[in-house]
């Protein structure tokens, strides 16, 4: 079985967290010193652990009295002029296509959360998925889906059509709901459910006025190489699984893509790929499996969710792929969890 690498964040997207809470008055080289914490920007490398970053939001939260600072973090005007992705969500076609990018981007940023796109026609559900293997607080998890919403505010000003967003968070509300109504400008639920941003209304699949195309394919090879660059280095095998992983809520990625990615030929990632005693079939079926494995490990999901979660446009194509990895249905595997 393959492993997944640390969860890390980009020291670009930390320092600029850093020097916001700088100005809130929360000093990260301080603080750490103060309770004995490693500093993470004294990380060498272009990746931070997450784990020495997480427990900094807790301490933040306490020495500024307020569990809404996160929200102090990120303004429109401070992230518009200081994100690439502002200029970015107003090239793409549409509200799907440019939060479809954003996810992809912020994904780079930060492992904090994976993002696991549904879109059945009339809904957009974003579901914030933190990882297993470390701590991340809801501070986190709040601020990721406040960088979603500041995006989504450029978006809605330029949507030909009504477009309507729902958040919900799977933890409980850490300040008054009153406050969250103002934030949001409707209501957020807290502990249902997976953490999720869902957009819907007559403009989710309607162009963005001004949109332009030729800069939107700028930006997604942008993307592209962002993604790479976050997987220079472990066994070929496992790379290959995490980009295909990564990559597959924005539509399944083809072998050509991949090997692009780790600028090499797709005739040479197979040869590669054999040599690893493996191929690309069998890297796609085990990166397909863990994620429609992990969606049942937290809770209830359809048939029709995992086979959009997991690349397959015919549900009855994943169903009979998830026999094969499991040797049962879905909701045998559930119940297998559940005994």
């Amino acid at each position: 079985m393959l492993s997944a690498r640390p969860a890390t964040v980009d020291r670009r997207f930390f320092s600029t967290t850093a020097e916001a809470l700088a100005q809130l008055g929360f000093d990260v080289a301080a603080q750490c010193r103060a309770h004995g914490l490693p500093n993470p920007l004294s990380h060498p490398g272009e990746r931070l652990p997450l784990a020495q970053i997480s427990p900094l939001y807790d301490l933040a939260a306490a020495y500024l009295q307020d569990p809404a600072f996160v929200y102090k973090l990120v303004t429109r005007t401070s992230h518009e002029a200081a994100s690439v992705v502002f200029p970015l969500v107003l090239c793409c076609e549409t509200p799907v296509a440019a939060m479809q990018m954003a996810c992809r981007f912020a994904a780079v940023a930060s492992d904090v959360c994976r993002f696991d796109l549904t879109d059945t026609g009339t809904a957009l559900t974003l579901t914030l998925t933190p990882p297993a293997s470390v701590h991340v607080t809801p501070y986190q998890i709040e601020l990721t889906a406040w960088f979603l919403i500041q995006w989504l505010s450029i978006v809605r000003e330029r949507c030909t059509g009504a477009l309507d967003v729902r958040v919900a968070f799977a933890h409980l509300a850490l300040f008054a709901p009153a406050r969250y109504r103002q934030l949001y400008g409707a209501e957020v639920h807290f502990g249902a459910g997976p953490s999720r941003v869902t957009l819907s209304g007559a403009g989710l699949h309607r162009p963005i006025a001004g949109h332009d195309t030729h800069l939107a394919h700028h930006y997604r090879h942008h993307a592209e190489r962002y993604e790479a660059d976050t997987l220079l280095h472990g066994p070929l095998p496992e790379r290959v699984m995490l980009l295909f992983a990564q990559r597959m809520a924005f539509g399944k990625p083809e072998a050509d893509d991949v090997a692009a990615l780790l600028h090499m030929s797709r005739r040479s990632l197979q040869r590669q790929l054999q040599a690893h005693s493996t191929t690309w079939q069998q890297v796609m079926d085990l990166a397909r499996q863990k994620v429609a494995c992990a969606e049942l490990q937290r809770g209830p999901c359809s048939a029709t969710t995992l086979a959009l979660l997991t690349g397959y446009e015919d549900t009855r194509a994943f169903l009979r792929a998830f026999k094969r990895w499991t040797g049962c249905t879905p909701s045998e595997y559930r119940d297998r969890l559940a005994g």
